[in-house]
């Protein structure tokens, strides 16, 4: 997802409609990516580190 994003940078700058339509078109997932790992990023910040 991360890589999808910034290869999405080096057409489209900006974060905008045109930017996540690319992101999209090169991972039909991306938008539940990118929640799933705002989520996971907002817990580890709250609570720490998830030791497996």
């Amino acid at each position: 997802m991360i890589l999808v994003h910034e290869l999405a940078h080096l057409k489209e700058k900006a974060h905008d409609k045109a930017f996540y339509k690319l992101c999209c078109y090169m991972e039909p997932d991306y938008h539940q990516l990118e929640f799933d790992l705002r989520l996971y990023l907002s817990h580890r910040d709250r609570f720490g580190e998830l030791w497996l």
